[in-house]
């Protein structure tokens, strides 16, 4: 069946063996085998070097046609209604930050003010002469 969609490829990019050999870098002996149905098995990088020669794609050499656009309607909807969650979700996060930044800004000056008003008043504050 590789070799099969290989030939067609091939047939349909009208380039000779040799052409082909050139532009992988596979020898054409390999190329020879891989197409008369030889090799039973040929390596990965190999069949993408071919396939890259030849411009085309490995999805179209193990027929897997485009998805349909309905089906790309539903995972474009899937991901904006994950998209929608994590702006709720950092907008959420983003009130509680800013919370937590007012709340440490009211204890600094809290912090500060009673540090000022012992330093003011030696005689009944934490610091005395």
């Amino acid at each position: 069946m590789l070799s099969t969609e290989l030939k067609l490829l091939k047939e349909k990019r009208k380039l000779t063996t040799q052409q082909l050999s050139d532009l992988s870098g596979v020898p054409v002996g390999t190329i020879n085998r891989i197409l008369s149905g030889q090799t039973d098995n040929p390596s990965f990088q190999t069949v993408c070097d071919l396939v890259i020669a030849m411009d085309g794609s490995l999805d179209e050499l193990v027929g897997i046609k485009d998805l349909p656009s309905q089906t790309l309607e539903k995972k474009s909807r899937a991901s904006e209604e994950i998209l929608a969650i994590y702006e709720t979700m950092i907008t959420s996060k983003d009130l509680w930050i800013h919370r937590f930044f007012v709340c440490c800004c009211l204890l600094t000056l809290v912090l500060v003010f009673l540090i000022v008003f012992d330093l003011l008043n030696p005689a009944i504050g934490f610091f005395r002469n």
